[in-house]
C-alpha cells in the first residue's frame, strides 16, 4: 500500500467516526429531554406522591426508636396526628427599598402555559404525639421522653402525652 491509498482510508474512518459521534450526541440530547419531561411530570404529580399518612408513619417509627433507646423504656408505641397536609412553596421575587416593599410569585412559561415556579413542599405540621410504653408510668422516664421528643421535633411539651402499659 502506498501513502496515497492509506490517507483516503483514514480520512474515511475519521469522517465515519465524526458522523457516529454526532449521532450519539443527538441521541443523548433526545434521551436527556425525555428524562426532563419525566422529571417535570413527577414534579407536577408530586402532591399525590406525598402522602401525609406515610409521613406520619415515618415520624411514629422515629419516635418509637428514640423512646426505646431511653433507659427504662421498652415496647414503645407512638401515634402521630398531623395538622393539614403538605404545603407547596413557590419562588418569590421580593423588592425592598425605602419607598417600595413588594413580593411577587415568580412565573415561568408564557400565555396559557404560564405557571408559578415550585420550589418544593413543606412537611405537614405535627399536631400531637401519643406514646404508650413500658416504663411510661415512671415520672422521671415520662419527663425524659417528653423532653426528648419536644427537642427532636420542635414540639411543645403540651402536645406530647406519655402513658405506661
Amino acid at each position: 500500500m502506498t501513502k496515497n491509498t492509506i490517507i483516503p482510508i483514514t480520512q474515511k474512518k475519521k469522517t465515519l467516526l465524526l458522523l457516529l459521534l454526532a449521532l450519539l450526541g443527538i441521541l443523548l440530547m433526545l434521551l436527556s429531554r425525555c428524562g426532563e419531561d419525566k422529571a417535570g411530570a413527577q414534579t407536577q404529580n408530586e402532591p399525590s406522591a406525598l402522602d401525609p399518612a406515610l409521613y406520619a408513619e415515618q415520624i411514629e417509627e422515629k419516635v418509637e426508636a428514640l423512646c426505646n433507646k431511653i433507659d427504662g423504656v421498652s415496647s414503645a408505641h407512638a401515634v402521630v396526628t398531623l395538622k393539614g397536609g403538605y404545603r407547596a412553596i413557590y419562588a418569590t421575587d421580593a423588592q425592598y427599598g425605602s419607598s417600595v416593599n413588594k413580593s411577587e410569585t415568580v412565573l415561568i412559561g408564557s400565555g396559557s402555559s404560564e405557571k408559578a415556579l415550585l420550589i418544593g413542599y413543606e412537611n405537614p405540621e405535627i399536631a400531637g404525639i401519643g406514646i404508650v410504653c413500658s416504663g411510661g408510668d415512671d415520672a422521671y422516664v415520662r419527663a425524659e421522653i417528653i423532653s426528648m421528643i419536644s427537642a427532636a421535633f420542635d414540639l411543645g411539651s403540651n402536645k406530647i402525652f406519655v402513658s405506661g402499659t
